[in-house]
């Protein structure tokens, strides 16, 4: 509509008398403010304020609504707009399932506790400890506390609880961000955070898996993700099949039975699709042994599906010994041939306890798949691996570009088991392993004798300089050891000729005096480099701290 900007002088003859000109411009005021009044009244009684709520107040960004124990928090989410903050009174309790809508704007809806004094700082992890001061979504029935409309986006969550009603039946996802059905890449939910949140199951065989990462961009921050187990179930605090990203998933505390965290295990929906661009940092990876018999239990972190994935910084340290890093491509039910494990990078991360480290499969052995490639594992601290036989440092068969650097490890078992495919272009370099009984071991055999490497079979192309190798169970009184290896790879008698400042009391640095310092192969010390650990905030992930 175009404004006459003439109008009032074309309707009355305006006298230059200046008291007549006060008088008509009160009556405008008077009537536009009529106007309006009607407008608004009009306006709320179309979208009533949610029954429970205070009215809104202005805020930075946004309106404010309060919504008191009990609220509808569905009706308070629906009618509030992208930009607001729904505050939930800390201690309340709210049924779900909350259903995230489609808004329109790029600023987020926050729903948060009234007490964030109450909670941790910003950066910082909560614990259960702060239960009292959140407020407290329950799941009802068989269904998740939250989940996502189609093109949902730009919802943050910030100290609030999330677990199941009293007599809630089985849940399979908890937070449910996304659906593993969509047709299109358009559907797919986005700008999704959750930080600060206490997010658990209270008994085994309750809840499938706390979050389910089904989504474009999501984080899960500062949370305490826990309970997840069951026996004869596949459950995870964290898991994404139907996504592609970007993730991120830093300083929580994650607990879970059959994997930790998993990405891939089922087939995505929408042709191609690969969950990528994936962070996860300065978590503490855990799980008690209260669970041991009790529990469906797998690998800590794995990877089926996944491409451009980064893993750093983080603490794995559970009571029950399984694989710390499952890398296994799995075209899972047939239908997704795409299916590959891509651009890995593992580093800066501390293993306790496990059973064995890490386990790659560059190919599904039962499914048509894509071969895994490019994957990093370097300045990762590996204490107390399983000291049978039976356990590895590295496992392989059929991948690509594979690099194991400056990684300091404490094995039983095999330092490399290689078998089913060869591993094409393999670098093993700058590490410090103990031999064991076998050292290598290989399980593909050739048509001709591999010359003077014993593992070409296995390795067509490999790069093995620059290692320490700990002949810790006397392999040397029965046979050569250091014909494993070609030059520039050095054999120590054991780890107390080493020269690390305490290994006995966890200080795996090497002395100044160490005869292997600065010995690796790009001129710096073999094994972790303990500087650049220390600043990936490995060392603050178990409780939590924020990195400075």
């Amino acid at each position: 509509m175009t404004v006459n900007t003439n109008f009032v002088p074309q309707l009355i003859n305006v006298p230059s008398s200046p008291k007549l000109k006060f008088i008509l411009l009160i009556v405008v005021v008077i009537t536009a403010i009529t106007v309006l009044g009607s407008w608004m009244w009009s306006r709320h009684s179309q979208n009533p304020t949610p029954q429970g709520t205070r009215p809104r107040r202005a805020g930075p960004g946004g309106q404010e609504i309060r919504l008191k124990s009990g609220g509808n928090l569905q009706s308070a989410v629906n009618q509030a707009e992208l930009g607001d903050t729904i505050v939930l009174e800390a201690g309340g309790t709210y049924m779900g399932p909350i259903t995230l809508p489609k808004k329109d704007g790029d600023t987020y809806l926050t729903i948060r506790t009234s007490n964030l004094a109450g909670i941790s700082k910003e950066g910082e992890r909560i614990n259960p400890s702060h239960a009292g001061a959140m407020p407290k979504i329950l799941s009802p029935a068989n269904d998740s506390a939250v989940r996502t409309a189609d093109q949902a986006h730009h919802y943050k969550f910030i100290g609030v609880e999330f677990t199941i009603a009293p007599n809630a039946s089985y849940v399979y996802n908890l937070i449910n961000l996304g659906e593993d059905n969509y047709k299109s890449a358009a559907q797919f939910p986005h700008h999704l955070v959750f930080d600060r949140c206490y997010v658990h199951s209270p008994a085994l065989n309750k809840i499938r898996r706390g979050i389910a990462l089904n989504s474009g961009e999501a984080s899960v921050l500062n949370s305490y993700v826990s309970g997840f187990a069951g026996a004869g179930d596949e459950t995870q605090a964290i898991a994404g099949w139907n996504g592609p990203g970007p993730f991120r998933i830093i300083n929580n505390y994650l607990e879970a039975g059959a994997e930790i965290v998993l990405f891939g295990g089922a087939d995505p929906s929408i042709q191609g699709l690969v969950p990528s661009d994936i962070e996860i940092r300065r978590n503490h990876f855990f799980r008690p042994t209260i669970w041991q018999g009790k529990a469906t239990v797998k690998g800590n972190f794995e990877l089926k599906n996944a491409r451009r994935v980064i893993v750093d910084g983080n603490l794995l340290d559970s009571e029950i010994r399984m694989t710390a890093f499952v890398l296994t491509v799995r075209n899972q039910n047939g239908n997704a041939p795409w299916s590959t494990i891509e651009d890995v990078t593992i580093s800066n991360n501390i293993v306790k306890h496990a059973s064995t480290g890490v386990n790659i499969l560059g190919r599904d052995n039962e499914q048509t798949s894509q071969q895994a490639k490019r994957i990093t594992v370097s300045n990762n601290l590996f204490v107390d691996i399983a000291s049978t036989d039976m356990a590895y440092f590295i496992q392989v068969s059929g991948s690509e570009l594979v690099t194991i650097d400056h990684n300091t490890v404490q094995q039983g078992g095999s330092i490399i088991s290689a078998y089913g495919e060869p591993a094409k272009t393999f670098s093993f370099t700058n590490n410090i392993v103990q031999f064991n009984s076998y050292g290598i071991t290989c399980f593909i055999q050739g048509n001709s004798p591999c010359g003077s490497f014993k593992y070409c079979n296995c390795f067509p192309q490999i790069t093995l300089r620059g290692n320490v190798i700990a002949d810790n169970a006397n392999a040397s009184s029965g046979f050569s050891v250091t014909d494993f290896f070609p030059p520039r790879n050095f054999i120590v008698p054991s780890y107390q000729r080493m020269g690390f400042v305490d290994y006995l009391k966890d200080d795996w640095r090497l002395q100044p005096t160490s005869p292997y310092r600065k010995r690796a192969a790009d001129g710096r010390d073999p094994g972790v480099d303990f500087e650049a650990l220390d600043s990936s905030g490995v060392n603050l992930a178990a409780g939590g701290k924020p990195l400075q």
